[in-house]
């Protein structure tokens, strides 16, 4: 099933499943259509991030995010994820996916995504963080939850979060000490 196709489908769910409080998981069924698989016969890897991106759609729509950002204007932004798989998705297999808000900071929110077999045997389990924007700035948490969830307060940050956030902001100033261009570290450029 195309992408776009599995969205509108969240979408239309999403519209019928009763809304959610922010501190609910969503949980939504796929299946593993022929053009999620690999040269080695399981779910692509990078598919599992675009199913965190539609599952993520359910969430913000049953708790109320993506009203708030159509009235405001604002866009989503995904500043990152990481995925830990544990076993593989078959071809036509259907599987769920649950999604949670863990926490947020002043600009980002934390989203963990379960993918689990329908009898409940753990395939991956993922995170990502998102923010919202307006414009060219960037709309702060405590903004987003007046809105959706007045006076709402994100939980602890889990000691597993704190430490891939760490490793994620080393791995970044690692990045920026690589050179931008080829002239910077003495190398001619194909002219």
């Amino acid at each position: 099933m195309n992408l776009y196709l599995r969205l509108l489908v969240a979408i239309v769910g999403a519209w019928r499943a009763p809304a959610l409080h922010h501190g609910e998981t969503s949980e939504c069924i796929y299946r593993v259509w022929p053009h999620d698989i690999d040269l080695f016969g399981h779910m692509n890897n990078g598919r599992y991030l675009q199913i965190m991106d539609v599952a993520r759609v359910d969430w913000m729509l049953r708790t109320g995010v993506i009203g708030a950002m159509r009235r405001n204007r604002w866009g989503a932004v995904l500043g990152g994820g990481v995925v830990r798989f544990r076993r593989s998705l078959k071809p036509m297999q259907r599987y769920r996916v649950r999604t949670r808000l863990v926490c947020w900071d002043e600009r980002w929110f934390y989203h963990e995504h379960t993918f689990l077999s329908l009898s409940g045997d753990c395939i991956a389990v993922g995170i990502t963080r998102a923010a919202l924007r307006g414009g060219a700035d960037w709309v702060t948490s405590d903004r987003v939850v007046g809105i959706v969830h007045e006076g709402a307060v994100s939980p602890p940050v889990p000691a597993y979060l704190a430490e891939l956030l760490s490793a994620e902001e080393a791995m970044f100033r690692a990045g920026e000490r690589i050179p931008r261009k080829l002239e910077e570290i003495g190398m001619e450029v194909c002219r």
